[in-house]
C-alpha cells in the first residue's frame, strides 16, 4: 500500500479511535439494585417521598473515563425508590439528590471507583426531614472484565448500586447491594 494511502486510512480511522474511548454508564436500570425490597407499611417514608431532585455539573467526564450520568442516576435511583414503595406520585416530601463526587482512576488492573452522593429529605415547607451522605466505593479487578474502560464502567455501576442499596435501607427497605469486587 503507497505511503499516502495508509496515511489517509489512518487519518480516517483517528475518529473511531477517540470515540472508542469514550464509555457511558449503561442502560437505564444499570445503576439500580437488582432486588428492592419493599419499605415496611408503617415506616414513615411509604409513599412518602414525591419527587427526586438534584443539581447536576458537579462531576466532570473527562475524555478517558467512563461517563458518569447524574441524571440517569437519579432516574435510576427515582426508579429504585419506587419499587421499595416510597416514591409515589401523591408524595408530599422531596429527595434531593447531590451527587458530589466520582473518583475514577486513568489506569490500572484494578479499577476503583468511590462516590459520594448527599441526600437530603424536605417536606412541603423546606424543613429538613433527613440528611444523610453516602460513599461506597466499588473495585472491578481484571478478572471481571479484559478492557480497563468495561472494568471502569463496571466499577461506576456498582459504587452506585451500592450508593443506593444504601440509602433504601437507611430509609428501611431493603436492597440487594452489587457484588463485592476482589482482589486481583
Amino acid at each position: 500500500m503507497p505511503r499516502s494511502m495508509a496515511r489517509r486510512s489512518l487519518l480516517a480511522a483517528l475518529p473511531l479511535l477517540f470515540l472508542g474511548a469514550c464509555v457511558q454508564t449503561g442502560p437505564m436500570g444499570s445503576m439500580a439494585p437488582g432486588v428492592i425490597g419493599p419499605v415496611a407499611p408503617g415506616s414513615i417514608w411509604a409513599g412518602r417521598i414525591g419527587r427526586v431532585t438534584g443539581s447536576d455539573g458537579m462531576v466532570d467526564n473527562p475524555l478517558w473515563t467512563a461517563e458518569f450520568s447524574e441524571p440517569g442516576f437519579r432516574s435510576d435511583l427515582a426508579s429504585s425508590l419506587t419499587r421499595a414503595g416510597i416514591l409515589t406520585p401523591g408524595g408530599a416530601n422531596r429527595l434531593n439528590a447531590d451527587v458530589e463526587s466520582v473518583t475514577q482512576p486513568q489506569t490500572g488492573t484494578k479499577v476503583q471507583v468511590t462516590m459520594v452522593v448527599h441526600y437530603t429529605i424536605h417536606d412541603a415547607t423546606g424543613r429538613t426531614l433527613f440528611d444523610q451522605t453516602v460513599t461506597t466505593s466499588y473495585t472491578s479487578p481484571l478478572g471481571q472484565a479484559g478492557r480497563g474502560i468495561d472494568r471502569l464502567r463496571i466499577a461506576s455501576e456498582n459504587a452506585a448500586k451500592d450508593n443506593i442499596a444504601l440509602l433504601l435501607h437507611a430509609l428501611g427497605a431493603s436492597a440487594e447491594s452489587a457484588p463485592t469486587g476482589g482482589p486481583f
